[in-house]
């Protein structure tokens, strides 16, 4: 699906599916992607209080998780497409 960290393809290299049906088809994933980021920033700051917190204080604690959240933003970013596009692809049978 992806060419590139951010290009996608225009179609599938194996089979010619067009990923993008239409403009501003991939919109929609702004909302996966806002639930997976908002879930994964969750887990960090449960996970940074009760590990990080208690050895390097709140204002590290939140400097690690930002940095953290920010490198993880392009992994965030593939994720939601494939759930969107997959989420809105009927299966054909044949």
């Amino acid at each position: 699906m992806f060419r590139g960290r951010f290009a996608m393809n225009d179609t599938c290299p194996v089979c010619g599916h067009a990923f993008e049906r239409e403009a501003g088809f991939f919109q929609g994933a702004m909302y996966v992607s806002y639930g997976l980021g908002t879930l994964w920033l969750g887990v960090l700051s449960i996970a940074a209080h009760f590990v990080l917190v208690p050895h390097i204080g709140l204002a590290g604690a939140v400097v690690f998780i930002v940095v953290l959240h920010l490198a993880s933003v392009p992994t965030i970013f593939r994720y939601s497409r494939v759930i969107w596009a997959h989420a809105n692809v009927r299966t054909i049978v044949r």
